[in-house]
This record gives structure tokens, C-alpha cells and sequence, in this order.
């Protein structure tokens, strides 16, 4: 009966604010159909595609804005709050809004096109983006075929003539299609095009039989496309030919697509590095080989969109790069095995590193005057912009897993002082005080997903949540950070988290869980191994350094605070020599395991008291 009660009050706690979040989205979601109602004279242009969108908005955006005042979405943003929160800043004193929309999973699209209604759509190409939500390319263009689905019927379409998926959509559509690309029955059809380093991107295109030239200020000639479905917007939105090459000439690359960054003892950066899919790394490469340069350097970051594993990704990444950079540098923990087991038929150094900032030590004496270096990576994981940051002016923060996903430019923590700890939190420096929390205690589990590691050392913060949810009898929930249950500890509703990715890379998914739910660092209790604790005893800490842990190290790094609480459980046995590293994933032995449960009970104790502190700490 209690354990019912329990429950019940849990999935009430749980319900209240799934309904808050719920009607603060709802709100602004209808906030922004209303205005958009209100807009009949702004012409609405809506783009999507697998790649290609930021730089076809920015693009597009600037050459309307030589027409009149155009309003569009920003940075990389193109989920239903970027579409929803761009059409609100819009007004009626706008004559353009320029919005791009992704589609990370199939239904994603029709909230944001309930929204936008655009006048002209725009689609780039279909690849494997987001594939593992899709399983495969037909699923892919029918989610983006809603886009141009969604326009009227004095709407224009933009469609890439050269995809065979984008020609079949455009092959069913009854409205104005603007076709480009290189085919045959282009309406801008591309004829030649040239980017070979310094030389910026120049195209020659026929347009109503006239060939043209198309300067550029962009690199590397995938950017073709961005810029051949820019000129068709503005053709969709009545501008004349010749104005819209002219204020094309004027723009610059979008933020981190090819983008050309200086330093200033003469390094040429080129930041391809907001997001990395295997399948796009060919172009850049392409460009890199093409280039004019004293010595060509690739820094390769966290590859996405694979099948593959981290290792093998960085394998066939490596192989592609020293196949035309004189270096290669690799970041990421996965990348020592591809290191280790590369062997090419070039003599060309190949060097990886696990974190960004032992391969900045390593450029900050490697690169010199004349380098041309490409930057390509997932700006979530890796931050590579810190590495043009760094040649100009020493950075300070080296987070791994700060969960921001905007370039760090603009960030103040990214050249702060460093007696503030950001760059290296530690156990002697100053703690930084966390922000007061909601009072909805959240306990974080540290492990390793899989069966496989359940029974390892680094797992026990698992184990621990695991048994508070079988003692509740409750159940576990699977949610895009990991595994979440809610539990009665102590006559208060708590929220138990287990996170879905490698323990050491567990800071990001915390600190978006915790965003989601309106929680801070005060909130939250981490569970954890630690080597330095006899194995079976536990041990509490309200603040603090990491003590060597990967984990909690990433924690600090996302949360900008060592003001977290956590339960540390003893997983070394006294008198065992082993270091930590050859330990962690180890499982226990059998005269092991009578402590390991005694330690895993008294972390469960531990839990309770620290929850009935918070408790009385939040009712006084």
C-alpha cells in the first residue's frame, strides 16, 4: 500500500511539471501563430534540407536585405522555439523573414510549419542526417517534402534538380518550381565552378540564356548549392537577376561553414566545425586538397551520423585526411586506438589527443606562419573554435562537456581569469557558489550504459539507483538522456537519473536534463566510484575538486559549479596497488562483493539523509 502511495505521489510530481513545461511551450507556440496571422504582407521563406540550410539562410537573408528590412532565425537555431521565437520578433515592418527548419525525427516539421506558412520553400539535398531516427533516405525526404507540401498555391519552391530524392518531391509538386543545380532544365543551372584556396568561390551559371558570373566571398565548392538555392529565393521573391549577384558578392560565409579565421602569427583557420557527419567530410577535404599552402593541417573532432564506432570513425576519418593534409591531429577519447592502428602507404605524422586542450599545447608550437589548418568537428562535443581563440590570446576554459551549444566567442568564460578554475577545476581552488535550486531533488547515477558494464567498479552509481528503484517498486523510464524514475525518499518526490552516455561524458546530458526540468546544481545528489575510499565504505562531500574522476570532472565542467553534492563509494580494496585506470572497468571478485554490498547500502542511507537535510534545509 505505501509503495502504491509512493508511486502515485511520484507520477503526480512528475505530471505537475510535464504540464508546466507543456503550457510554456503551448504559449509561445500560439503566441507565434497569431502574430504570424498578423504578418499577411512579410514574405515567409521556410528551409530545410540535411546541410546547406545556415549558409542558404544567410545567404538569402542578406541579399533580401538589400531590398528591404528582413527579419531571420538565429545562428544554427532551426528547432519549433528558433522557428517559433524568430516569426515573434517578426513585424509588420518587415518585408522578409527568413527562417530554417530542421527535422531531427520523422512529425518533427509540422509544429514549426504550423507556424511559419511559408510563401517560398526551400530544399537543399537528403543524406543520412538524423539517420538513425529515419532507418532510411525515402523516410528522410518525406519529412522534408512537407516543406514544400506547406506552400501555397502562388508559393515557389527551390528545389536542388541534382538529388534524385529532391527531383521526385519537386516531380509531384503543382506549384512554381525554381530548379538549380548542374542538370539540364535548371533554371540556374550551374556550368563550372572553381575554389582553390586563396582564391575565394567563383560559379558560372546560365540564367534565361545568359551565362553569369557568380562571385563569392566562400570556400570550397560544396558551398555552390547555399548559394545557387540563395539566388533562387531571391528570384521567388521577385528580385531581378543582376541585383541579387551583386549583393551576394558582399557577403561573408556563415559562422563555422568554411569560414576563414586569421590568426595573428599568420595561421589561416578554416572552421567547418558546427557539426561533423561522416558523410560531409569529403567536400572540405576535397577543398583542402585543392588548396595553395605552404603546409596543410586537418583537425579532426567528433564525427556524427555513422554506424561506426568512435574508434573506427576516426580510423576511416584519419585514412581520408592524410590522404591530402601534411598533419593530422585527432581529438577525442576514441581517437588513440586510430592512432595506433593507421597504417597508410603515407609517411605523413598523425597525432591524436583525448582532450581539445593537450592538442592545443601541441599547436600552440606546431602550427607556424603560412599554415592553412581545417577545423572539423561537432561544436556541442568539441568547441574547436578554441583552438583559433587560443593562437591570439590564451583561453581559459577547456570544459569537455559545458552542454552549450553556441561558439564560444562570445562566451565569457572562454578568456576568463584563471584563479577562477575554470580551465582546470581542482580540489584547491575557490569554489564557485551554485545558483539556489527548485527543490525537486535530482540524484544523478554515474556508470556506463550497457549490460556489459553493470557489474564493473565504475558502475556502483547505477547499482545504487537501481536498488532504490526496485525497494520503491518502481520502474525505470528511458527518456533522450538516459534512464529517469521517481521515487518517495523521505516524504519528498525525487527524480532519479541514470545517464545514456560514457561516464566520463556525463556532464552535458546532466546539465540538459536539469535545464529541462528547471533544476540547477543545488538540486543535484551525484552517486559515484572512487578509488582513494576503501572499497564498502562511503564517504559524503557537499563541494569540491573532482578528485581524478572523469565523470565529476565533466559535471563541474557543464554545471560552471563545484558546489554539487555527491555519495562516494568506496571500490578498492586496501592494500590493492592497481591504478585507477586499470581498475575502473573491472569487475568485483567474489570476496569483493560482501563489502560492495555493504557500501551500496550505506550509499542508499546516505541518499536518504542528505534528501531529509535538503528537506529540512528548504522548509526552515
Amino acid at each position: 500500500m505505501n509503495n502504491a502511495i509512493e508511486r502515485l505521489g511520484a507520477t503526480l510530481s512528475d505530471l505537475r511539471r510535464a504540464v508546466r513545461k507543456r503550457v510554456h511551450d503551448r504559449g509561445r507556440h500560439h503566441a507565434a501563430r497569431l502574430n504570424r496571422r498578423r504578418l499577411g504582407s512579410v514574405i515567409f521563406i521556410g528551409i530545410t534540407g540535411s546541410a546547406g540550410k545556415t549558409t542558404t539562410k544567410t545567404l538569402a537573408a542578406g541579399i533580401l536585405s538589400s531590398r528591404g528590412p528582413c527579419q531571420w532565425s538565429h545562428g544554427s537555431g532551426n528547432e519549433h522555439y528558433d522557428v517559433e521565437w524568430t516569426v515573434l520578433k517578426t513585424t509588420r515592418r518587415h518585408e522578409f523573414c527568413v527562417v530554417e527548419a530542421g527535422a531531427p525525427e520523422p512529425g518533427y516539421l509540422d509544429r514549426s510549419l504550423r507556424v511559419l506558412r511559408p510563401h517560398i520553400g526551400v530544399l537543399t539535398l537528403i543524406a543520412r542526417e538524423h539517420y538513425s531516427a529515419y532507418r532510411s533516405a525515402e523516410a528522410i525526404a518525406a519529412e522534408k517534402a512537407k516543406l514544400i507540401a506547406a506552400l501555397p498555391e502562388d508559393g515557389v519552391a527551390v528545389l536542388n534538380i541534382d538529388d534524385p530524392l529532391v527531383r521526385a518531391i519537386g516531380a509531384r509538386h503543382t506549384g512554381r518550381i525554381v530548379w538549380v543545380g548542374r542538370a539540364e532544365g535548371a533554371t540556374i543551372r550551374l556550368l563550372e565552378s572553381s575554389s582553390r584556396w586563396p582564391q575565394p568561390l567563383t560559379l558560372r551559371v546560365r540564367f534565361e540564356d545568359a551565362e553569369h558570373e557568380v562571385l563569392t566571398r566562400l570556400h570550397g565548392e560544396h558551398l555552390a548549392l547555399p548559394v545557387l538555392a540563395a539566388l533562387g529565393v531571391a528570384l521567388g521573391a521577385g528580385m531581378p537577376f543582376p541585383d541579387a549577384l551583386h549583393a551576394l558578392s558582399l557577403l561573408e560565409p556563415a559562422q563555422g561553414r568554411m569560414q576563414i579565421e586569421r590568426s595573428d602569427d599568420g595561421v589561416v583557420f578554416v572552421r567547418d566545425d558546427w557539426k561533423a557527419p561522416q558523410w560531409s567530410f569529403q567536400a572540405p577535404l576535397e577543398f583542402l586538397r585543392n588548396a595553395h599552402a605552404q603546409r596543410k593541417v586537418a583537425v579532426i573532432g567528433t564525427i556524427s551520423d555513422s554506424s561506426k564506432s568512435p574508434s573506427q570513425r576516426y580510423a576511416w576519418a584519419a585514412k581520408q585526411a592524410l590522404a591530402v593534409a601534411d598533419l593530422v591531429v585527432l581529438v577525442g577519447i576514441g581517437s588513440f586506438g586510430a592512432s595506433r592502428s593507421h597504417a597508410g602507404p603515407q609517411e605523413r605524422p598523425l597525432h591524436a589527443f583525448a582532450s581539445l586542450h593537450d592538442a592545443a599545447r601541441f599547436l600552440r608550437t606546431e602550427l607556424r606562419a603560412g599554415d592553412l589548418v581545417l577545423l572539423k568537428g561537432t561544436n556541442l562535443q568539441d568547441h574547436l573554435v578554441r583552438l583559433v581563440l587560443d593562437r591570439n590570446r590564451p583561453v581559459s576554459c577547456w570544459d569537455t562537456a559545458c552542454g552549450r551549444n553556441e561558439f564560444c566567442g562570445s562566451c565569457p568564460r572562454v578568456h576568463a581569469d584563471p584563479s577562477f578554475g575554470l580551465a582546470d577545476p581542482g580540489p584547491e581552488r575557490d569554489t564557485v557558489p551554485a545558483p539556489a535550486g527548485s527543490g525537486q531533488p535530482v540524484i544523478v547515477g554515474l556508470g556506463n550504459p550497457g549490460t556489459g558494464f553493470r557489474e564493473t567498479r565504475h558502475n556502483v552509481g547505477h547499482r545504487v539507483l537501481d536498488a532504490l528503484v526496485e525497494s520503491a517498486g518502481a520502474s525505470w523510464r528511458q527518456v533522450t538522456e538516459g534512464w529517469v524514475s521517481s521515487v518517495l525518499l523521505e516524504g519528498q518526490s525525487v527524480t532519479l537519473l541514470k545517464p545514456g552516455v560514457n561516464i566520463n561524458d556525463s556532464g552535458t546530458v546532466i546539465r540538459r536534463f536539469l535545464d529541462k526540468e528547471g533544476g540547477t546544481a543545488a538540486d543535484c545528489i551525484v552517486v559515484l566510484d572512487d578509488m582513494d575510499i576503501p572499497l564498502g565504505q562511503v564517504r559524503t562531500k557537499r563541494e569540491g575538486g573532482d578528485a581524478g574522476h572523469k565523470g565529476m570532472r565533466s559535471i563541474i565542467a557543464a554545471m560552471g559549479s563545484d558546489a554539487i553534492s555527491r555519495i562516494r563509494v568506496g571500490v578498492r580494496r586496501p592494500g590493492d596497488a592497481r591504478q585507477a585506470g586499470e581498475l575502473v572497468l573491472k569487475q568485483f571478485s567474489a570476496d569483493e562483493k560482501a563489502a560492495l554490498m555493504t557500501g551500496l547500502k550505506q550509499a542508499e542511507a546516505a541518499i536518504r539523509e542528505m534528501i531529509g537535510s535538503k528537506s529540512t534545509q528548504t522548509a526552515s
